[in-house]
Order: structure tokens, then sequence, then C-alpha cells
């Protein structure tokens, strides 16, 4: 499976509330730890970014460029 397969396969699984959640994320926006936990189950790796001083935890994810395509295509659509 390629990691467009995998975001395909997260995209077709998640209800219409998370995918609302994904189709706001602008340009600069982070994926919350829930989303990114679901594409790296789906075999799709992301990054954690800008991890907080206190507990070490990401405060984010950046969004991989496959889920970005997706994107583009589903706003397209």
């Amino acid at each position: 499976m390629t990691q467009a397969d995998g975001v395909r396969a997260w995209w077709s699984a998640l209800d219409e509330v998370d995918r609302r959640r994904v189709l706001r994320l602008g340009d600069d926006d982070l994926l919350a730890e829930d989303l990114a936990t679901g594409l790296a189950m789906h075999g799709v790796t992301v990054v954690p970014l800008d991890r907080s001083p206190v507990d070490g935890r990401p405060s984010g994810w950046a969004p991989p460029d496959v889920l970005l395509d997706l994107l583009v295509e589903v706003r397209a659509s």
C-alpha cells in the first residue's frame, strides 16, 4: 500500500465531522493528534512539530504532502 492509498483509506473511514475539520485546514495549520494518529494507523508518515516546552509533546503534526494532494482534489470536486 502506498502513502496515497493510506490517505484515501483514512479519508474514507472519517465521519463527516472529521472530514470538515480536515477540509478547514489552512496552509499553515497543523494536524490534531487524533487525525495524525489515524493517518499513522493507515501507514502514512506524519511528522510532529512544535514540541511543548512543558511536557515535550507535539502541539501538532505537519500535514503530509499526500494529504494535501487529496485535499486539493476533494476541494476541486
